[in-house]
């Protein structure tokens, strides 16, 4: 009898037991899964900045991801005497040109949809979203088309004015995204904010400036990044308006060395850690914010 009691006792602990490896089960797969992913995921970037510290020979022989010879001055040649210095500039303006505008641009026209009322709002709206379903790519042709018409590319063109050229059609490629996104966070605020703020006589621009978009800086964040790294990686359009080699983009020289009879690959995976590393940095930077930026307009 007694032997009886105790293994009846110990029925439910095995019971309780296997219930709990059964429900965490289905979440260390998908722990396993995505640590495998990750791995998979994360060699090509590792085997890239183990390439650009070897030399071009030991790229070609060695499969190992630690490199025997560190040569960082591979590194430093493509900055210097390949002037990615100079082309990593011109990114750099090309896309704070676009995130400027973008955020300047589109920030009005979210607050405006979420916060102000006028005919048509909704149409407009709906009008902008269904610009999500159009390819860029599509309307390239007309786009190259006005562009010269209006002398921003072509020979006669200068580097600012093509830069111009180049940066309106970013900026309105963005539009549709970035209004849904302002707009869905600018709903979520408060409207007593808004009220109180015209009470105390202070104007629509003035609520916008001094009220809403201090208070945007998470969104504004998401918005910064997604089109830091869609301006920043842009080949197709810069391909096509740039037509001066100094004026080049980081992805452009890329493509450049790509057209090598030798392609020294050791140099190549240089020019693309030069060209990787300022994605990362800003992402590093602001992701908490773009966490946040992401839920709030999702939410709202």
């Amino acid at each position: 009898m007694k032997n009886a009691a105790l293994s009846g006792s110990e029925r439910p602990t095995e019971s309780s037991t296997l219930g709990k490896f059964k429900r965490a089960l289905p979440s260390a797969l998908a722990y396993v899964l995505l640590l495998g992913y990750a791995l998979i995921s994360v060699y090509p970037f590792l085997w890239m900045v183990s390439s650009s510290i070897k030399s071009n020979r030991e790229v070609l022989t060695s499969q190992s991801l630690i490199p025997t010879d560190v040569r960082f001055d591979i590194l430093i040649k493509v900055w210097n005497e390949l002037n990615f210095w100079k082309y990593f500039t011109n990114s750099a303006v090309i896309t704070l040109m676009v995130i400027f505008g973008v955020v300047v641009i589109y920030s009005l026209a979210g607050y405006g949809f979420s916060k102000t009322t006028f005919w048509g709002r909704e149409l407009f709206f709906l009008g902008f979203l269904a610009l999500l379903l159009v390819p860029g790519v599509s309307v390239l042709i007309p786009l190259v088309k006005i562009l010269v018409a209006l002398g921003l590319t072509g020979r006669d063109a200068t580097q600012f004015s093509t830069y111009i050229g180049l940066t309106m059609p970013m900026i309105n490629g963005a539009g549709p995204l970035t209004i849904l996104l302002f707009r869905s966070y600018f709903a979520r605020l408060p409207q007593e904010l808004h009220d109180a703020a015209l009470i105390d006589g202070c104007s629509e621009f003035g609520i916008y400036w001094r009220i809403f978009l201090p208070l945007s800086l998470p969104v504004i964040a998401t918005i910064g990044i997604l089109n830091f790294v869609s301006t920043w990686n842009s080949y197709i359009l810069p391909s096509i308006v740039i037509n001066n080699d100094d004026w080049y983009t980081l992805p452009l020289k890329l493509k450049d060395l790509d057209l090598q009879t030798v392609i020294q690959w050791n140099v190549r995976m240089a020019g693309s850690l030069i060209t990787t590393i300022p994605i990362i940095v800003v992402f590093l930077f602001l992701q908490r914010y773009y966490i946040r930026g992401i839920t709030g307009a999702v939410k709202g």
